[in-house]
């Protein structure tokens, strides 16, 4: 019987953290000029690095927030949270949704909306350049190619179609994946919505799907669809999510076991 093997992209392929970051804060600070972020002016390819080293404790706070987020608009939650949450109430994912529900769904919007004008803006100037910094995670070409051998590949992300199709060509990954099979955060905001277009559209049942993702939520979103979820532990996840996963039944993946799936 034909299975899918369906992929997140950020946190599962693709080592997005450090162009997230910048990214998110560049736009943060054009969209927010009275900021009180650690910084001046926004950040470059070149001090990137030096940023995150001189600031340690700015880069594990935005770790720590990326698995509680979904879309761009997040972003700007993540930010808000580090200039203002100073005594740090904000640690699971009721109180960073209910941080979020504060922020005017106009402002997030605004935000998500300026966040992808800039990340178009640094494709269509040096797309080479921009896709260099969102690495795949080491052996997953590898293992891609290995897999491939036995599933139909897929992703379901909540990245924008664009960055997908450039870094999987910068990466020689496209060729295993059709077009088809690429749904991105444009053909629906839930990860479940994206998994049952691919059991309509290849007409499998939700046995013969195998779904990777970092991010608990999306993983217990799909629960009740019966299909094969995998909490990618080399992802944007902690020990705190990782218990998550494993109170709901979802399984922990480790990286060097992803070319013995199935």
């Amino acid at each position: 019987m034909k299975q899918i093997l369906v992929f997140d992209f950020d946190g599962v392929i693709c080592n997005s953290i450090h162009d997230s970051m910048m990214t998110a804060v560049n736009t943060y600070v054009q969209f927010v000029p009275e900021h009180r972020l650690p910084l001046d002016g926004p950040l470059k390819t070149d001090s990137l690095f030096s940023f995150e080293k001189a600031h340690p404790e700015f880069f594990e706070r935005f770790s720590e927030l990326m698995p509680m987020g979904n879309f761009a608009q997040d972003y700007f939650v993540f930010l808000s949270i580090i200039e203002n949450d100073t005594s740090g109430k904000v640690t699971d994912q009721a109180s960073f949704d209910a941080f979020k529900r504060a922020i005017p769904e106009e402002t997030r919007s605004s935000y998500q909306e300026l966040f992808y004008e800039y990340r178009q803006s640094m494709q269509e100037s040096d797309p080479e350049g921009w896709a260099s910094r969102l690495p795949p995670f080491p052996g997953i070409p590898e293992s891609i190619h290995s897999l491939s051998q036995r599933y139909l590949c897929a992703i379901a992300t909540s990245k924008d179609y664009r960055s997908v199709d450039l870094i999987l060509r910068h990466y020689s990954l496209r060729d295993y994946f059709q077009t088809e099979n690429i749904l991105d955060k444009d053909f629906a905001a839930s990860k479940r919505d994206h998994l049952i277009r691919f059991h309509q559209e290849h007409d499998i049942p939700f046995g013969a799907i195998h779904f990777i993702d970092d991010k608990v939520l999306h993983l217990v979103g799909v629960k009740g669809l019966g299909v094969h979820a995998y909490l990618a532990t080399w992802g944007f996840n902690t020990a705190r999510e990782h218990e998550m996963a494993e109170k709901e039944g979802i399984a922990l993946l480790k990286l060097d076991d992803l070319p013995l799936l199935g």
